[in-house]
């Protein structure tokens, strides 16, 4: 998605956009950010949307520099937001600049990585690994592609439990994607990049980075299904999160 297509859901962005800290069921990056903060330590958001995160960085942090591609989602933070004053906002594409805003101690970057034009992911991953002070952190969240073959295996079971032709199963359960070797999946008719933690832990290392925790964000089913039947319980749906340190 560009930055038009950004600003197009500004104003419905809780609706459709979903919601990460929301979900983290275990409170994984809320206590990390708490790890992390202090009153003289940056963080950058980078890909804020629409500031769900300001509350609690500005909570927990001295300064905090909201990024985002788009401009109305900006405005939409900074009107939820009047009363955060440590709170810079910046509007910046993050695949072409990392100009606008400073390194920060920590930056946070939940769903950003996920453009299906590589040039276009290659960029976002630089620049914000580039925004993380040497021997700061970056709190990471990507999607997972093994939980989206998860979701699809799920599928299977349950439209078989309900005597649905295995023929017709196996084209319903099928995942959508212009390049699924790739980590390439169909959300909405958009490609969406998915990792392995693998290719994570490659990804972050030529980037300078050294990982320091990873581990699954776990999420009901209902964030994958409407209405998913009761039997369909753990392995839960999942994104994963890192936490690396920036060693150069």
């Amino acid at each position: 998605m560009n930055e038009h297509d950004w600003d197009r859901v500004a104003d419905t962005f809780e609706q459709e956009i979903f919601n990460v800290p929301a979900n983290d069921r275990q409170g994984v990056i809320r206590h990390t950010l708490e790890e992390l903060g202090g009153p003289d330590r940056t963080v950058a958001d980078l890909g804020c949307g629409v500031g769900r995160t300001l509350p609690l960085l500005s909570a927990l942090f001295g300064r905090v520099h909201a990024v985002d591609i788009s401009s109305k989602c900006l405005d939409v933070a900074r009107a939820a937001h009047p009363q955060l004053s440590n709170v810079r906002y910046v509007h910046a594409d993050l695949s072409r600049s990392r100009k606008g805003f400073p390194q920060a101690h920590v930056v946070l970057c939940i769903n950003t990585w996920l453009s299906g034009d590589l040039c276009t992911r290659m960029g976002i991953i630089s620049n914000t690994c580039k925004s993380v002070k040497r021997g700061g952190h970056l709190v990471l969240v990507v999607p997972a592609l093994g939980s989206a073959l998860l979701s699809a295996f799920r599928q299977v079971q349950w439209e078989l439990r309900l005597g649905t032709e295995p023929s017709e199963v196996e084209q319903q359960a099928a995942l959508r994607g212009s390049a699924l070797e790739l980590g390439l999946v169909e959300i909405d008719k958009v490609a969406t990049k998915h990792y392995l933690k693998e290719e994570l832990e490659v990804l972050l290392n030529e980037q300078g980075m050294r990982i320091e925790r990873m581990q699954k964000l776990e999420y009901p089913w209902t964030t994958e299904f409407e209405a998913p039947p009761r039997w369909m319980r753990e392995p839960y749906p999942w994104d994963w999160f890192v936490l690396a340190r920036r060693a150069r």
